[in-house]
């Protein structure tokens, strides 16, 4: 009898499967103003990032030239962040992003790949921009655990993973070591 040639018969386990990135493993963090502050936002349960454009319509396309299709061109293009976890008054990142938006600042937010390396962590970043925090909620249900929900308005162009460069993509890489807890 011969030999099976697909011992996972009937998954379909592909590259593209493979290449797939874990929730668990994209981490949001915030700069503040200065840049001197790099804090993950604790407590982390949820991310979103999207991405939109508006379109125009040239109405004179409409006739017969065209076989009467509209035609559509990009307009504005804006994008957001939303973040929820578990709700920690004390953690930096928390208050960072709170006196941000009491306080009418911008915050740079990093969305990153983590993954444990030797001696540390090693952070990609897939998107980011600088950002308004346009709300900071957090609900405290008498039956379950507080949590918090940030929603980031971005402003201007955010840098993109799949649009970098790979020496775009290198440089802003980092690492967190673990005997000193400094970038590396």
């Amino acid at each position: 009898m011969p030999e099976p040639t697909n011992i996972l018969n009937g998954c379909d386990f592909d590259a593209a499967t493979a290449k797939a990135l874990s929730g668990k493993d994209i981490i949001a963090m915030v700069t503040n103003a200065a840049g001197t502050k790099l804090l993950a936002v604790s407590g982390q349960q949820g991310l979103e990032f999207n991405l939109s454009a508006e379109s125009t319509e040239a109405k004179a396309t409409k006739d017969d030239a065209v076989g009467g299709w509209t035609l559509r061109f990009h307009g504005s293009k804006s994008w957001d962040a939303s973040i929820d976890g578990l709700y920690s008054p004390t953690d930096e990142a928390t208050q960072m992003v709170a006196s941000a938006l009491a306080n009418d600042e911008y915050l740079c937010l990093k969305i990153c790949r983590r993954k444990a390396i030797v001696g540390g962590v090693e952070y990609q970043p897939l998107r980011m921009g600088l950002a308004l925090v346009s709300s900071d909620n957090f609900s405290a249900p008498s039956d379950d655990n507080a949590t918090y929900s940030m929603k980031f308005d971005g402003t201007g162009k955010p840098w993109l993973y799949e649009t970098a460069t790979q020496e775009e993509r290198d440089a802003a890489k980092f690492t967190i070591t673990a005997a000193t807890g400094g970038e590396g």
